[in-house]
C-alpha cells in the first residue's frame, strides 16, 4: 500500500507544502552556504552541484516513491520562499502508523510557521492518506517545539528514557506525543494558525519544531 502516490500540495492561509524540486537549488544552496541546522540528516550537507540536483530531482523523492515516508518543503505562500521542511517517516501500513519531523529556517521561527505546517500535514495524513496514528518526539529540554506539538493538537503520552543521543553521544530523553484518527479536531484553530483551505490540494488529498531542528533529531 502507498497512499502517498500523486501531487501531494497542502495550502494554508501562509503555508504551502509541496514536494522538493530542482527549482528548490537555490534555496537549498543558501541554506547550507549559511549552516542553518533544521534539514533533515539525510539532506545534502555540502556545496556539490550534482549531489545537490540528483538529490532534489530524485532522492528526496524515494521515501515516498516507495511508500516509507514523504519529504515535504514548507514554503510561503506569497513569495514562494523556501521556510522549512516537513515530513512523515517511519510508515507502518500495516498498523497504519508514522512518525513526523519538521524544522523552521532560523529567520521565520517562533511566528507559528511550524504549527501551521503540523496541523496541515497531520489532517492529511490522518484522513487523506488512511493512517490512523502519527507520532511525534520532543526532546524534554525543547519546550518550543513541545509547545507546537500541543497546539496542533497532540496528546502527550509519556516519557521514552535515554531515547534519542544528541551531538555529543548523550543518550537524551524525549516526550513522546501523537495524534490518532479518532481524535477530535480542535475546536479552533491553534493560536494565530488559521484553518487549511478548500478546494486547493491535488493527488492522494483529493482521493522541527519552531526552534528549527526536525523533532530534536
Amino acid at each position: 500500500m502507498n497512499a502517498f502516490e500523486g501531487s501531494v500540495r497542502l495550502e494554508g492561509e501562509r503555508l504551502v507544502l509541496r514536494p522538493f524540486g530542482i527549482d528548490d537549488a537555490a534555496g537549498l544552496i543558501e541554506v547550507i552556504r549559511a549552516g542553518e541546522d533544521f534539514l533533515p540528516p539525510n539532506f545534502p550537507g555540502v556545496l556539490e552541484a550534482e549531489p545537490i540536483a540528483w538529490f532534489l530531482r530524485e532522492g528526496v523523492h524515494k521515501v515516498q516513491r516507495f511508500g516509507l515516508g514523504i519529504h515535504l518543503a514548507a514554503t510561503d505562500r506569497d513569495t514562494g520562499d523556501l521556510l522549512g521542511t516537513i515530513g512523515l517517516f517511519k510508515v507502518n501500513w500495516d498498523h497504519l502508523t508514522s512518525e513526523v519531523g519538521y524544522g523552521m529556517r532560523p529567520g521565520v521561527r517562533g511566528r507559528g510557521h511550524a504549527t501551521e505546517a503540523l496541523s496541515l500535514v497531520s489532517d492529511w495524513a490522518l484522513r487523506g492518506c488512511g493512517l490512523f496514528r502519527v507520532e511525534l518526539r520532543a526532546m524534554v529540554t525543547n519546550h518550543a517545539s513541545i509547545r507546537v506539538a500541543e497546539k496542533a493538537g497532540y496528546v502527550r503520552e509519556g516519557v521514552a528514557r535515554g531515547a534519542e543521543r544528541d551531538a555529543g553521544g548523550v543518550s537524551r530523553d524525549m516526550i513522546v506525543f501523537s495524534r490518532i484518527a479518532t481524535d477530535p479536531r480542535p475546536e479552533s484553530p491553534p493560536d494565530g494558525v488559521p484553518r487549511q483551505r478548500s478546494g486547493r490540494s491535488s493527488g492522494r488529498l483529493v482521493a522541527q519544531d519552531e526552534e528549527g531542528r526536525p523533532s530534536d533529531r
